[in-house]
């Protein structure tokens, strides 16, 4: 496949070409939160067993984006059980609350990975 550049129009002013992610993180989520590699992520909140806040770098125009997210608990000496639902909910322009659950409680994982498209 060949790329093409078609000059400034590609990009919106943070540099985001379209139809890349607006924001992804890959972070631990097991102990004190903390962000392996990021963009346009600016911090993690943990909000409580398996959830929490993705904090965005910079406000979005809307809140009509699309996120996703995927976790496991493989590279943990803590991790008892693998989430077997990851849900992004209440998205806003400066961050979105996810949960991670396995089949009857919210639980933390070793890997969680967000990924965020749109807003712009």
């Amino acid at each position: 496949m060949t790329s093409v550049i078609r000059g400034s129009d590609n990009f919106d002013s943070e540099g985001i070409v379209e139809g890349t992610a607006t924001a992804w993180v890959n972070f631990n989520g097991v102990g004190t939160v903390a962000i392996r590699n990021s963009h346009n992520v600016s911090s993690i909140t943990d909000t409580g067993t398996g959830r929490y806040d993705i904090n965005y770098g910079m406000t979005m125009a809307n809140d009509t984006y699309i996120a996703h997210l995927t976790s496991n608990t493989y590279g943990s000496d803590t991790a008892t059980s693998q989430p077997q639902k990851a849900t992004t909910y209440l998205h806003t322009t400066t961050n979105c609350k996810t949960i991670l659950q396995d089949s009857s409680s919210a639980i933390d994982a070793y890997r969680v990975c967000f990924t965020m498209f749109g807003g712009m």
